[in-house]
């Protein structure tokens, strides 16, 4: 059998680790935003998806997800979207900070605009959402922020995305921060870095960095957006409630 013939197993019902949760998740329009979103009420819970438009009112998501569009790099609309949240959930348990921008982009060559929109997205945002979001998560019985890193926050990047991965290794520290700060509270704080996804993000690449990502990865096969929302949501359920301040690595045994 080839990597090509191996299809990993599947069960054949979803897992009920999301039941009754209360989740909010930005980049929703994305890859792996939207299988999280399907995942999440494919296991019962209530989601609010949130995006930018047009990207999020074009994006094919599940009639249950309530939509709420916002603009993650206006300090503002971060507020707003945790506001919106729990009025339309009644209160959040889960916060999946997964809202990102990448600049494929060389060292020499890299703008002021690309350093400010990484910081500003990657970065800011989800710090903002986690400190909106305390008062609420406080009301929940099983609280939990995950953050969406990336394996460039540790080793900088195979593919010249210096800005994308700098702001990676932030958010890594600041879930280290947050989770001693937020322990006390009950409030679970975990990274989770996925596997790589045919995404927008990986078609923003050229080939050749394409070719690197893939041939790192030692098992030699492509992942689907369910393997990783499925992780995502097990880490976020009360299942993982000793797992906090540190980052789950299921970049598909990119070894470095």
């Amino acid at each position: 059998m080839t990597h090509e013939d191996y299809s990993p197993a599947r069960p054949t019902e979803a897992p009920d680790w999301a039941e009754g949760l209360r989740v909010v998740v930005t980049g929703a329009a994305g890859t792996l935003g939207r299988a999280i979103v399907e995942e999440a009420v494919l296991q019962g819970a209530t989601v609010v998806a949130s995006g930018r438009d047009p990207a999020l009112s074009a994006a094919s998501l599940p009639k249950a997800a309530k939509r709420v569009v916002a603009d993650l790099s206006r300090p503002e609309e971060c507020r707003l979207l945790i506001e919106r949240a729990h009025a339309e959930l009644g209160g959040i348990d889960v916060l999946v900070n997964n809202a990102a921008v990448l600049t494929h982009r060389r060292i020499v060559d890299l703008e002021l605009g690309d350093l400010e929109q990484s910081w500003a997205v990657n970065v800011r945002a989800p710090v903002l959402l986690t400190q909106a979001a305390i008062p609420v998560l406080s009301e929940s019985p099983s609280p939990v922020v995950i953050n969406i890193v990336s394996g460039a926050g540790i080793t900088g990047g195979v593919a010249p995305v210096s800005a994308y991965a700098m702001s990676k290794a932030a958010l890594i520290v600041f879930t280290k921060a947050a989770a001693r700060e937020l322990g006390p509270l009950g409030i679970r704080v975990v990274a989770v870095s996925p596997p790589t996804l045919e995404s927008q993000m990986q078609a923003a690449l050229d080939d050749e960095s394409r070719r690197l990502v893939r041939s790192m990865n030692v098992l030699g096969r492509p992942f689907e957006a369910t393997e990783a929302a499925r992780l995502v949501l097990f880490v976020a359920s009360p299942r993982a409630s000793v797992i906090t301040g540190t980052m789950i690595d299921a970049t598909g045994a990119m070894l470095s």
